[in-house]
């Protein structure tokens, strides 16, 4: 399949800018006053929650509902995230989050004697483990500020997991308009996983020529149906692909040594897209995945192909 690179978007306008920030605010905002109040009627800090005492995970999850204003409303008004989008993200969740600390010694009594960095010192000095017993263990003092910054960090990195998905996410410039993704299935592209005695010389050459064959033949296909995908004939493409990725197959596919996923991105609106594949092998915890390229698309194959295939 021939390669091609998304074209690089224009950058948002002052008023899409604002538009995504201002709805990102809105749910960072809710957010943390969520935290706050829970932690102050349930006695319970989401913040606070950690796997194995150092991986931040109640911060990554209210980082994530934090930032689901940028993702959503990007996603809905067609506003292409950007690099600069996403720093100003990252600072806008920094600032956030000091925020909500100094809302939460604003509302203390220590506020009418202490500063606020005294306060905020202090409170972090006092950070302790709860013990199985569910009482708080020794503060950890000085190394209070460690878990200060793994849940800032939890914060900001939960907070840019969907719109760093919307930045990688191809984008038709024309239309401002994510594109959308269909699979198109799985191809044959290696034998049943078997399993052989390494003594068994000639099993192990006949199984190594029964994936190679069965390798050149998914290639082929891939490239027969690439060639009706580029020459528009979409009644071939679709008629090739019902006989070699048909939906009852695709279970047994997945489980095959080797497989290649096929699928079409397009724009929803003007239906420009491309096709791109991926070879999988392995299983479980070993998949390895080869991408094989993008091979742009017309519109009319498209709508005829992709969009209205049932």
């Amino acid at each position: 399949m021939s390669g091609s690179e998304p074209v690089s978007a224009p950058v948002a306008t002052g008023s899409q800018f604002r538009l995504v920030l201002g709805a990102g605010l809105i749910t960072t905002t809710l957010a943390l006053l969520g935290v706050y109040l829970f932690n102050t009627r349930c006695g319970e800090n989401i913040m606070g929650w950690y796997a194995n005492y150092v991986i931040p995970v109640g911060a990554l999850l209210v980082g994530l509902v934090a930032a689901s204003g940028y993702g959503l409303t990007s996603w809905l008004a067609g506003v292409k995230i950007t690099k600069m989008l996403l720093w100003t993200i990252v600072l806008i969740q920094i600032a956030a989050y000091f925020a909500a600390q100094y809302i939460e010694y604003a509302n203390h009594e220590d506020s009418k004697w202490v500063g606020f960095w005294e306060y905020f010192d202090t409170q972090t000095r006092k950070i302790a483990f709860k013990g199985r017993d569910g009482k708080p263990g020794t503060p950890l003092g000085a190394w209070g500020y460690g878990l200060r910054a793994l849940e800032l960090i939890g914060f900001v990195l939960g907070s840019l997991i969907v719109p760093f998905i919307l930045w990688k996410k191809p984008y038709c410039n024309a239309c401002h308009m994510y594109f959308r993704t269909r699979s198109l299935g799985l191809l044959p592209a290696g034998p049943p996983v078997k399993k052989l005695k390494k003594k068994d010389a000639e099993g192990q050459a006949a199984y190594a020529k029964e994936t190679e064959e069965a390798s050149a033949a998914g290639a082929a296909l891939l490239a027969t149906l690439t060639e009706h995908a580029t020459g528009g004939r979409a009644e071939e493409f679709c008629a090739l692909l019902a006989e070699h990725a048909p939906k009852p197959k695709q279970k047994e596919y997945g489980k095959l040594t080797r497989r290649i996923a096929l699928s079409a991105q397009h724009c929803p609106r003007c239906h420009a897209g491309f096709l791109a594949a991926t070879a999988f092998e392995g299983k479980a915890n070993e998949i390895k995945q080869t991408p094989l390229g993008q091979t742009p698309l017309a519109p009319q194959f498209v709508r005829s192909a992709i969009v209205e295939r049932k």
